[in-house]
């Protein structure tokens, strides 16, 4: 049949699905839609798939007789997902969706959480198979294997830690072979939780003391990190070690190659994927269960510490690309912020990928806790990417009573016609900035799972310059300007050389006792004498935490953490004598700014009667 299919009005609480006929190859792909209620929907299955932009300029699938167009992906994932010899129902959004109606689609995407939740299965299409895609699936089990061995004797709640993944990757066991799966799966009686208990850190705090200190730590203010330290520096014997050895290189290069794949870095994922109760991965004919794919991924832990395991290895000259490829991964996996603040999933999210920018948003209102849904921004399709973002950052600081969210702004970029006080969520905004400030060393450690890295917990970002100054704010009524209290520390003066690309720690510091030698305000060269090498290399690092050598904790060693922090920034110092750091666009005459509510001096720069942000900075008082 020819002609535009005419999709018909959904009332409230309705979706669609998608039967698609059974077929083989080469037969061509037939489907059907209908109408169904959300309340009391039939048995389906739900496509998670990255959209990609090539669309056949020829019909290319059958839906309700007639002939439609749809995306190249989506066609594969449909040729290798329908059945030879049965119907197979699924949702999937480019087709179950009107996506010409604005309307429709507004209330289709606040409804996106229950349909998923709904679903007997999320199937997780990352493409056709590879020469080595096989490779990463089995290495995957492998190490999940590992993982589930380690946890065998582990229970939480009167679960046994080590279980979910007998069926794919065996049991686990890799000593005391004649002990059976029936009998490791069994409750321990009180004996051996007796003997579970004594060699547990005498520390370490119950599940629900675990969970109202999360719950506290979501109070609290500013950004949040949830992070981990790798179960590979706690076991003596380095049990880990063996996966980070030269023969275990073509297994990595696999798994890089598999993490390389598009729906890895999409914004929409986290929400198909953390709403699931049953995750399938699946490329070309291979399958993975998530719940594999988790245990896997909880070796990767850390990522800038776990980079020197692979040093001495080629891969090493690709960690940049492979640190940022596995921590979206990681981030996946673990699902720690579901149901946590709009800010701090926006946060976490910055990183990833969306067709249309206004999805940044909108695919994170469904992972927001449920105290804080009720006074959310609707999704609206209707409103353009600036009045999205103007609005969502209204909310945040409204919501937050802060103004910590200026970390994120928009700055002098004025990115797409954003005022400078307005965060652009969009992954390519994130490129351009420098790193977050943490400062590791003033941020309280809450808690630690002995065996597991899963529950460390790390406290807002470690700064406070306001105090316990109260957020004062007053917007425009086009939402361009910010009104806010603040106070001058002082006016820049002088500023050295912007850092980035490869330049080294050393050069970064002699740099910056070059301005500090050649500055008026600090008088003479003998100034810059003064200044120790701890004063200024805490300066350089904001504060953060570094490893000494003599902690047994992991950490990065000084210069790492200052390559890492002054790139994409400079060092500057003020008419107060503060020797600081802060953004690459900072210039004489800029303002550095306490604002009530903000806990970072903020860089202004003065334009006629307001101010336009420059970005965070970090300094210390020298005179």
């Amino acid at each position: 049949m020819t002609g535009q299919y005419q999709f018909t009005s959904l009332e409230p609480r309705r979706f669609r699905l998608l039967s698609v006929l059974p077929g083989t190859v080469p037969t061509p792909l037939v489907c059907s839609l209908s109408d169904n209620s959300l309340d009391d929907p039939p048995a389906y299955e739900a496509l998670s798939y990255a959209w990609g932009s090539a669309e056949f300029s020829e019909p290319n699938l059958t839906l309700n007789g007639y002939q439609i167009c749809i995306m190249t992906e989506l066609e594969k994932a449909l040729i290798r997902l329908r059945h030879p010899d049965a119907v197979r129902t699924l949702w999937i959004d480019a087709i179950c969706i009107n996506q010409a109606n604005t309307q429709e689609r507004n209330a289709q995407v606040t409804i996106m959480t229950d349909v998923y939740r709904a679903a007997e299965r999320v199937i997780a299409w990352l493409g056709e198979e590879t020469a080595d895609s096989k490779k990463a699936f089995t290495f995957l089990k492998e190490m999940a294997m590992h993982k589930k061995s380690a946890l065998r004797h582990t229970w939480m709640d009167g679960t046994r830690m080590g279980s979910d993944t007998s069926s794919e990757c065996g049991d686990g066991k890799v000593e005391d072979e004649s002990q059976s799966e029936s009998s490791v799966d069994e409750m321990p009686d009180k004996e051996s939780e007796d003997k579970i208990s004594s060699q547990k850190r005498s520390d370490e705090p119950n599940r629900e003391d675990i969970i109202n200190e999360m719950m506290s730590n979501r109070r609290q203010q500013g950004h949040h990190l949830v992070t981990g330290i790798p179960e590979l520096y706690y076991d003596g014997d380095m049990v880990y070690d063996s996966f980070f050895e030269n023969n275990q290189q073509a297994n990595w290069k696999a798994l890089d190659n598999l993490l390389a794949r598009p729906w890895w870095s999409r914004t929409w994922i986290v929400q198909e994927v953390w709403h699931s109760s049953n995750c399938l991965l699946q490329c070309g004919r291979s399958t993975l269960k998530w719940k594999t794919f988790e245990k896997a991924m909880d070796y990767q832990e850390g990522w800038d510490d776990m980079g020197n395991m692979i040093k001495q290895t080629k891969r090493w000259k690709h960690w940049p690309l492979l640190k940022r490829r596995y921590g979206l991964a990681i981030h996946l996996s673990q699902k720690r912020l579901l149901g946590a603040k709009l800010s701090d999933l926006l946060w976490n999210m910055w990183d990833r990928e969306a067709t249309d920018p206004r999805d940044k948003v909108f695919a994170v209102l469904g992972l927001v806790g449920h105290g804080s849904r009720e006074v959310l921004p609707l999704p609206d399709y209707s409103k353009s990417v600036q009045q999205v973002f103007q609005e969502v950052g209204v909310h945040i600081i409204q919501q937050d009573k802060n103004l910590d969210i200026l970390l994120a702004a928009n700055g002098l970029e004025r990115r797409n016609g954003l005022p400078s006080w307005v965060p652009d969520w969009r992954r390519d905004a994130n490129d351009v900035r420098p790193a977050l400030f943490i400062n590791g060393a003033r941020m309280r450690m809450l808690c630690y799972f002995s065996g597991s890295a899963d529950m460390v917990l790390l406290h807002g970002h470690g700064y406070s310059a306001s105090g316990d100054s109260e957020v004062w704010t007053q917007f425009s009524e086009d939402l361009a300007t910010l009104h806010v209290r603040s106070f001058l520390l002082g006016t820049v003066v002088s500023v050295g050389p912007v850092c980035g690309g490869n330049r080294k720690a050393a050069t970064i510091i002699k740099a910056a006792r070059s301005t500090i030698a050649s500055s008026n305000t600090l008088a003479s060269p003998q100034r810059a004498l003064a200044v120790s090498k701890q004063k200024l290399g805490l300066i350089l690092r904001a504060g953060s935490y570094v490893n000494n050598g003599r902690d047994p904790m992991p950490g990065q060693k000084e210069d790492q953490v200052i390559e890492n922090i002054m790139d994409k920034r400079r060092f500057f110092i003020t008419s107060a004598g503060h020797l600081c750091i802060g953004a690459a666009r900072t210039q004489p005459g800029d303002n550095v700014r306490i604002i009530a509510g903000c806990n970072f001096p903020m860089v202004l720069r003065p334009e006629g009667d307001s101010y336009s942000l420059v970005g965070e900075a970090y300094g210390e008082t020298y005179l």
